[in-house]
C-alpha cells in the first residue's frame, strides 16, 4: 500500500495544524529573545475589552485551534459511524442521535476552550445572559424553540433517522436531524426542511416506528358469472409467491361487495418494510392481470344497459327508416 493510501488529505492537514499549534508558541517565545523580537512584538498587541486583552497571537491560536477541532470532529464522527457504533446492537436512528450528541458536546467543549484561548474571563460575560434574555423575548423565540425541540428529537426514539414518515400530504424518509431543522427526503428526491418545533407540535405519521411491517390492500373487480372460488385461489397464490409480502400475518382475500358492474374482491397483505409501500401493490396488480388472462377471468369495467320506454317521434323515425329500406333502387342505365 502506498503512502498516499495510508494518509488521507484530511489527516495530513490535521497533523500539520497540530504541529503548528504545538510548535508556534515554543518558536515564538524563542524568537522574542532574539534580534527578530522587535519585529514580532506586534503579535502581542491587541485590544482591551473590560479587563481582558485580546492579542493578535491569541486570535492566531484560536484560528488554528478551530481548524484542528473541525478536522478532529470529522474523524471522530466517521470513526463512530463506520467502526464503533456498527458493532453495537443500536439501530441506525439511535446511532445517528448518539453521534450528533457526541459532536455537539465536543463543540461545546471547543467553544469553551476557544474563549479561554482568547483570554476572556467567563465571569465578565455575565452581562450577555441578560442581553440574550431580552433578545429571546423580542424575536428569538422560534430559534430557541427549534433548538430545544432539536435536542428533544435527538433523545426521542419516536422519530429517528431512516424512518419513513408522513407529514400532511408529504411522504419521505428522515435523512438528518439537526439542531434547528429536520431534513426529510421525499420520494421525488426533494428535501423537505422542517423546523423541529413542527415535528413535535404537528401530526406526524411514522410508518417505521417500533415495527417496520405495514399492511396494504389492493381491490380488483371481476365480471358477474366468474368463479369466485377460483378467483380467491388465484389471488392467494399470487401473494404467496411474492417475496416482499409476508407469510405471517397471513394474507387474506375478502369478497367485499356485489358492485354495479363487478364482483369486488380485496386482497389484504403485510409487507416487510415501508420501502415496498408502492412497489408491492404495483407488482401485485401486474401479476393479477397476467394470471386472470391465463385463466380467462375478465376484469370488469363499468358498463350500463339503456332501455328506452318511449320517446316522442321515435316510432315515426324507425318507420321511415324501414320503409326506405323496402323501396328498391332504380337500375341505372
Amino acid at each position: 500500500m502506498s503512502m498516499k493510501g495510508k494518509f488521507k488529505p484530511s489527516k495530513i492537514v490535521l497533523l500539520v495544524v497540530l504541529f503548528f499549534f504545538i510548535a508556534l508558541p515554543l518558536s515564538f517565545n524563542f524568537l522574542l529573545g532574539t534580534q527578530l523580537g522587535k519585529y514580532l512584538s506586534w503579535f502581542e498587541s491587541g485590544i482591551s475589552i473590560g479587563g481582558t486583552k485580546i492579542t493578535v497571537l491569541n486570535v492566531v491560536y484560536l484560528i488554528l485551534f478551530l481548524i484542528f477541532f473541525t478536522f478532529l470532529s470529522r474523524i471522530i464522527r466517521k470513526a463512530l459511524q463506520n467502526k464503533v457504533l456498527p458493532r453495537t446492537k443500536l439501530d441506525i436512528g439511535a446511532r445517528t442521535s448518539l453521534v450528533n450528541v457526541v459532536i455537539y458536546a465536543f463543540w461545546i467543549l471547543a467553544i469553551y476552550t476557544g474563549i479561554n484561548i482568547l483570554g476572556i474571563n467567563l465571569s465578565s460575560l455575565a452581562f450577555m445572559a441578560g442581553a440574550l434574555g431580552v433578545g429571546i423575548g423580542f424575536g428569538l423565540q422560534n430559534i430557541v424553540n427549534n433548538f430545544i425541540s432539536g435536542i428533544i428529537l435527538l433523545f426521542d426514539p419516536s422519530i429517528q433517522v431512516g424512518d419513513m414518515v408522513q407529514i400532511g400530504e408529504d411522504w419521505g424518509t428522515v435523512n438528518r436531524i439537526n439542531i434547528r431543522t429536520t431534513i426529510v427526503q421525499s420520494f421525488d428526491n426533494a428535501s423537505l426542511i422542517i423546523p423541529n418545533s413542527q415535528m413535535l407540535s404537528n401530526k406526524v405519521t411514522n410508518w417505521s416506528f417500533k415495527d417496520p411491517k405495514v399492511r396494504r390492500q389492493v381491490d380488483v373487480g371481476v365480471a358477474y358469472g366468474s368463479d369466485v372460488q377460483k378467483v380467491r385461489k388465484i389471488l392467494l397464490q399470487i401473494v404467496s409467491d411474492m417475496p416482499e409480502i409476508m407469510d405471517d400475518p397471513t394474507p387474506r382475500v375478502d369478497f367485499m361487495d356485489f358492485g354495479d358492474s363487478a364482483l369486488i374482491f380485496r386482497v389484504r397483505f403485510w409487507i416487510t418494510s415501508p420501502e415496498f409501500w408502492l412497489t408491492a401493490p404495483t407488482e401485485l396488480r401486474f401479476k393479477i392481470d397476467e394470471e386472470f388472462k391465463k385463466n380467462n377471468i375478465e376484469i370488469a369495467f363499468p358498463q350500463q344497459d339503456i332501455h328506452i320506454r318511449s320517446a316522442s317521434g321515435l316510432k315515426e323515425i324507425f318507420n321511415e327508416r324501414d320503409n326506405s329500406r323496402k323501396i328498391p333502387k332504380k337500375n341505372q342505365k
